[in-house]
């Protein structure tokens, strides 16, 4: 099959190679880090333990943030600063409201697409070059992002990152920045070397379909870069990294899969509805759902499907919960910011991310039944081992 965007196998019967590139790229990051981002985090994890703002995370984590921010202020600030007016809280709001509320889903959808390219995304600013971040610039763009629904959870660390440079000179605050650029522009160019040809097609997809998405609420999300790409392939893996401890302490998986995955249409799946999802039932033995429920039958995970856009939350640990851990897969463009939103309703959770693209809804016309790595997720299932 050709890919929609991006490919993790390539022509190959599976993808195992990838895994064992982007593993050894992420070793790459987390060196050069080293000298680089690594003095900021420690700085700031002082600053967090200083005024007791949260539990302090692994070092990882953090270094994502710093390469978040960068990959995201190149690509979208000169949109958001060049915004005059936008009803930002009722936008971030409505973000919520449609995984909420999934009757009034379409209705609200179709409002935030409209409200989306009317005004988040002026198109007079475009080619406008991305300024020096200041203070001030970084409040109004990070309530763009919370906006957008696309970028909440990074939001949300980015303004704490905001509030700790609002402690420091003003010179120390550049030579930040500087150094994020600097992080931003060598991972950009690297990852492309490295990690490029899993997505060559994004570029000719952009160009050919972005015209398509103008009016639609998942714009954004469809229509990212390849940095973007490239950012949440190595995040995906970061996360992993330091989300293991926790989910290692887990006594029972789930497994939370795409409804992209299912081998029958929605209409025709007879999977049964659970108040967190799908439960298959082996209708289609053709069906990779069902293939995976079968191997957890065999060795002890629960598999459930998840529509696009559903409300995470009901999996935030609740009595005998509390031991669960998750093991969810998306797509390339929703994966790390879902697994965010899992590390704030407190899941011990790990991810695995689809081989390619291709539902219906967002990326392909009639749809195309996606895959994950087998090998990848027997991987994470042995708890207590990298």
């Amino acid at each position: 099959m050709e890919p929609v965007t991006y490919s993790l196998k390539l022509d190959k019967p599976n993808s195992n190679d990838y895994y064992n590139e982007v593993h050894l790229f992420t070793n790459e990051v987390l060196f050069r880090a080293q000298s680089s981002l690594s003095p900021i985090v420690n700085d700031y994890i002082e600053y967090i333990k200083e005024f007791n703002l949260e539990i302090v995370r692994e070092k990882e984590e953090y270094i994502l943030e710093l390469l978040s921010f960068g990959i995201l202020w190149q690509t979208y600030s000169h949109f958001a600063l060049g915004v005059r007016f936008a009803p930002f809280i009722a936008l971030s709001k409505m973000g919520e409201w449609r995984k909420k509320h999934q009757k009034l889903k379409p209705m609200i959808d179709f409002s935030r697409g409209v409200l989306t390219t009317l005004l988040l995304l002026p198109k007079n600013n475009e080619k406008r070059l991305t300024p020096t971040p200041s203070l001030e610039q970084i409040d109004r763009v990070c309530l763009w992002f919370e906006a957008t629904g696309e970028f909440r959870e990074q939001a949300l660390r980015f303004i704490l990152w905001r509030a700790y440079w609002g402690t420091i000179p003003k010179e120390r605050v550049a030579i930040i920045f500087a150094a994020i650029s600097d992080f931003t522009n060598w991972f950009k160019k690297n990852s492309e070397e490295k990690l490029g040809k899993y997505t060559e097609n994004v570029q000719p997809f952009l160009y050919n379909s972005s015209e398509k998405y103008k009016w639609r609420e998942d714009r954004i999300s469809c229509t990212r870069t390849r940095a973007e790409y490239h950012l949440n392939m190595v995040g995906a893996d970061l996360m992993n990294r330091s989300f293991h401890d926790d989910y290692s302490n887990t006594t029972s998986t789930s497994v939370l899969l795409p409804g992209c995955m299912r081998f029958r249409p929605a209409d025709k799946c007879e999977a049964i509805k659970e108040a967190k999802g799908l439960k298959c039932i082996g209708c289609e033995s053709k069906c990779r759902v069902n293939q995976f429920k079968v191997m957890g039958e065999k060795k002890n995970f629960e598999v459930y499907v998840i529509p696009h856009a559903s409300d995470l939350s009901l999996w935030a640990p609740k009595g005998k919960d509390n031991r669960r851990g998750i093991i969810a897969s998306a797509c390339v463009t929703t994966l790390v910011e879902g697994g965010w939103e899992l590390k704030r309703y407190g899941v011990p959770a790990q991810c695995v991310l689809l081989d390619y693209s291709g539902c219906k809804k967002h990326w392909h016309p009639t749809g195309v039944e996606t895959s994950l790595n087998k090998k990848e997720l027997e991987r994470l299932l042995v708890k207590n081992k990298n």
